[in-house]
């Protein structure tokens, strides 16, 4: 077998490129989470809205948990039915606007939650079992950070809307999916 020499790339090994391969692991986070939570009735979109929900610690209306969670609030109203029906969340009417009807984890949705995160945090341990602590961190802020260079979510680096420090909730853990 002869080398093209013309083209030296095509003898090179070509490493795909990074957008790829967080793409691929996006699709594969995905399976694993729908895999992990199916016993448990969730999709993965829904197990975001609890986890938007448990974060926040407070009713967030449709279009909130929309933005929150990157789904039209078209998508989200489905979300919220079907959760809403499976008794993980209720709506109650908005005080000052009739048409709003900010959700909330009732006690159901709070327990099943803390399950979810279990079973997500033992897929995070799985994927991440080949790198320490530092490894693991310094993983993390570079993710972190290709979010914000993207302008993707992510408030910048010690701002967490304007709370006190001492009332900032982590952004990592179970808001990722």
């Amino acid at each position: 077998m002869t080398q093209d020499r013309t083209n030296p790339a095509a003898s090179a090994t070509v490493e795909p490129r990074i957008s790829y391969v967080i793409a691929r692991l996006e699709r594969a986070i995905r399976t694993q989470i729908n895999k992990r939570l199916g016993p448990h009735g969730l999709t993965t979109l829904q197990y975001t809205t609890l986890s938007v929900l448990g974060s926040r610690g407070q009713p967030l209306s449709n279009a909130q948990l929309a933005r929150r969670a990157y789904m039209t609030p078209q998508a989200m109203i489905e979300v919220l039915n079907a959760l809403e029906h499976k008794g993980l969340i209720r709506r109650d009417a908005h005080p000052n606007h009739r048409r709003v009807y900010p959700a909330s984890l009732t006690d159901d949705g709070r327990r099943v939650l803390a399950t979810c995160d279990t079973l997500v945090e033992a897929m995070e341990e799985e994927m991440l079992a080949e790198l320490d602590a530092a490894q693991r961190e310094q993983f993390a802020e570079w993710l972190k950070e290709c979010v914000r260079a993207l302008h993707a979510g992510l408030p910048p680096e010690g701002d967490r809307g304007g709370a006190r420090p001492s009332q900032r909730r982590p952004l990592e853990g179970n808001q990722v999916a």
